[in-house]
């Protein structure tokens, strides 16, 4: 007897996604297995597996809620002296177990909701446990990450008895905004106006992250669709730079600009901003991804090169330049630029709040303050440009 082959049908992504249409054109080729999918989700089934799960840690809070409830009852008249016994130390376990109880039932309710919403799986080869711990998994590493976040924020809308309270807690009891209208009095009282610290910062931010995405894009165009002798060595030496952090090159890049005679100027912070090595990388990664035949029909249309760069090759790399400045702009914004800059009108934002923060216990409140301030605009960049950088992290490393 002849075994027939069955036939395996390869459907196109339905998004615009890299990763998705070179998986699809390696499936093509016959260089990757094609995923066979499964069957579409239960409803039904699921539905009456949630609840008896959801039923089961219910039950399982209400009763550690019980029987703390009456231990805490117990040692209370233990303490008052109404019976006679030994005090029960298992409350805090009973504690744990509502605590897991409640997680648990927390997590597993988003998974439901992602599993209804999204029943179809990208990777259907996992296990509905396994998707479960994979959401587990994340879920303890986004509260790990958004504590320091939450924390701070808390610590700012604190009043001074709460934030020298020991142990501490996460969640103010009395939530105050005394803390920020201390901060705005105290900037007011200085013989330098806050404007003037606020636009020195905005102008050092705006100037250094233009010219650092202008200059990184001209660069690695010529180094990913252009060869010369050469081309590989600097490439090799961007790379090196990579492993040397700011505070490495503050030296050099202070004896540079002294050589040049821009200390104590803006073009202090800027000029080095400039030569930032993460960008060209990113840039020079994102860029050889496009097609070399994109650039050779530009040419024949009579096109030249700073045309091709600017109304081609830049639109297409909007995700690699706009994650460009996320990294310029956090780096611009939180430098004190203390060891450059000695003229007081000329001085950063985050070193005249620095100096408040330096000010003692006093201005503990204040220095919360200060802290949620000067992290709230590269956040807020962040979040509005996260999906972008994501799209140039997954690009960057990819090759036609």
């Amino acid at each position: 007897m002849s075994s027939k082959k069955k036939i395996q049908h390869i459907k196109p992504p339905e998004t615009n996604d890299r990763v998705d249409q070179l998986r699809y054109l390696a499936q093509i080729r016959g260089e990757l297995p094609v995923e066979e999918e499964k069957p579409r989700l239960n409803v039904k089934k699921f539905l009456i597996i949630s609840c008896i799960v959801l039923l089961a840690l219910a039950g399982a809070f209400l009763l550690a809620t019980v029987r703390l409830n009456a231990i805490n009852a117990y040692n209370a008249a233990i303490e008052a002296g109404t019976i006679t016994g030994e005090i029960d130390v298992t409350a805090s376990t009973w504690i744990l177990v509502r605590v897991l109880a409640l997680v648990l039932a927390g997590v597993y309710a988003l998974f439901m909701l992602v599993k209804l919403a999204h029943p179809k799986r990208r990777k259907p080869n996992r296990s509905f446990w396994g998707d479960l711990g994979i959401y587990l998994l994340m879920l303890l590493f986004a509260v790990a990450m958004v504590f320091p976040l939450v924390f701070s924020i808390c610590s700012a809308l604190k009043p001074l008895d709460e934030l020298f309270r020991f142990p501490p807690k996460v969640f103010p009891s009395h939530v105050t905004m005394d803390n920020f209208s201390d901060l705005f009095v105290t900037m007011s009282q200085s013989w330098i106006p806050f404007s003037r610290y606020l636009m020195n910062t905005v102008f050092i931010t705006f100037v250094g992250t233009f010219g650092h995405v202008v200059i990184a894009s001209m660069a690695a165009f010529v180094l990913a669709k252009y060869d010369f002798p050469g081309g590989k060595l600097f490439f090799s030496v961007v790379v090196t730079a990579l492993m040397f952090s700011g505070y490495v090159t503050g030296i050099p890049n202070y004896v540079i600009m002294s050589r040049m005679g821009m200390i104590d100027t803006y073009w202090a912070i800027i000029l080095p901003a400039f030569a930032a090595p993460i960008g060209l990388f990113l840039m020079k990664q994102f860029m050889e991804g496009l097609p070399t035949a994109l650039i050779e029909a530009a040419h024949i249309d009579g096109a030249g090169e700073f045309r091709i760069f600017w109304s081609i090759i830049m639109p297409n790399v909007k995700p690699a330049w706009l994650t460009i400045i996320i990294f310029s702009v956090q780096h611009l914004w939180n430098t004190n630029a203390a060891t450059v800059i000695y003229s007081e009108e000329k001085k950063t934002l985050v070193y005249a709040l620095q100096q408040i923060q330096a000010g003692g216990i006093a201005r503990t409140g204040q220095a919360a303050a200060v802290t949620v301030i000067v992290m709230l605009v590269p956040i807020t960049i962040f979040i509005l440009s996260q999906s972008q950088i994501l799209e140039t992290m997954a690009s960057s490393g990819l090759k036609d």
